[in-house]
């Protein structure tokens, strides 16, 4: 089976620095190596030359494209997703709809509620990559198609831990809504039992960098943080290797693609209970699940995998199991099926 009718993906396709791949361009890139007829739009950062770019794309192309995959996400991407998907619609085309943001669920119960689910409503298919927001969406009697995120294996490289230290990951972005300060308090509960403690916190800043840093400062952790601003790749391979433990003080995710890097990298996974991580992570099993903003239940869980290397070792195996099926041929089929549907 192979996709035969012609795509046009409408997502961010900016990269910049560092920044890792949106599943926009991971999904094009999947498409495009199997010989997919495909047009892509927008490359802009800046959010009106993107919104620009969309419109004349949508328009000027309007022959060479037969559905249009329309990445949704919350916030102000939602005025160029509203366009996009009004355009296709008087265009006559397929309109496929994928829903990223976590923050999604939380805008349907809001006052704009009304809005999301107008504009859902005008998808011929919606694909979700989490249950958790299959579930979300099916409240609101919106029905979907569950698509995994999409991650290339070979581009990781499985370390094994052989003992598990106190040296903790922590890569997002430094915003509140990644809560990069309850990173620093679980450093400062763990510093008491675990002198040697070492964290490296990786991203960019988007707001939060200096109260994060002051925080470090104040408890006197500076020697046992290292703040390493943008990483690519291979970067993060090494720090992956460097590393024993990743951990997500997120307040709000859908189905984190960091998770499934940190499996493929053979990184425990210790995260805040918000949004779609327990669908995701089995705790116990595939990682471990701390209380959302309880630094004590996270220094416990850490502590955990630390003391047990039986446990530590049996959730870094099963991780690697589990990852398999999100590797892009697995995750690729599942595209053909449901393109090929409409």
């Amino acid at each position: 089976m192979r996709i035969n009718k012609r795509i046009l993906i409408v997502g961010s396709f900016a990269q910049h620095g560092n920044n890792p791949p949106t599943q926009a361009l991971v999904l094009a890139n999947a498409m495009q190596k199997r010989g997919v007829m495909l047009l892509t739009t927008s490359k802009h950062a800046d959010k009106w030359k993107r919104l620009t770019d969309i419109v004349f794309t949508m328009f000027t192309k309007a022959f060479s494209y037969d559905i249009a995959i329309i990445q949704f996400y919350s916030g102000n991407s939602f005025i160029w997703q509203y366009i996009a998907a009004h355009i296709a619609s008087l265009l006559n085309k397929k309109i496929v709809m994928t829903v990223h943001g976590g923050n999604v669920p939380i805008k349907l119960n809001s006052s704009i509620g009304n809005r999301y689910r107008r504009l859902l409503n005008k998808a011929n298919l919606i694909t979700v990559p989490s249950i958790f927001m299959q579930q979300e969406l099916k409240k609101h009697g919106i029905a979907s198609v569950l698509i995994e995120n999409i991650i290339e294996l070979s581009d990781y490289q499985f370390t094994e831990k052989t003992k598990i230290r106190p040296r903790l990951l922590w890569m997002r972005a430094f915003s509140d809504i990644y809560n990069p300060l309850m990173a620093v308090r679980v450093l400062d509960i763990l510093k008491r039992q675990y002198t040697d403690v070492k964290m490296v916190m990786a991203g960019p800043d988007l707001g939060m960098l200096l109260k994060t840093r002051e925080l470090a400062h104040n408890l006197g952790l500076e020697n046992n943080i290292d703040f390493a601003g943008f990483i690519n790749n291979q970067q993060k391979n090494l720090l992956a290797a460097d590393c024993d433990i990743y951990i997500s003080t997120n307040r709000i995710d859908n189905a984190p693609v960091t998770f499934l890097e940190m499996w493929a990298m053979g990184l425990p996974v210790v995260s805040t209970d918000v949004g779609g991580v327990p669908y995701l992570l089995d705790d116990g099993a595939t990682g471990i699940i701390a209380k959302n903003d309880d630094a004590q239940s996270m220094a416990d869980a850490i502590a955990s995998l630390i003391e047990n290397q039986a446990l530590s070792s049996s959730i870094i195996n099963k991780a690697k199991i589990e990852v398999a099926a999100y590797d892009e041929g697995n995750v690729y089929r599942k595209w053909e099926e449901a393109i090929n549907s409409l």
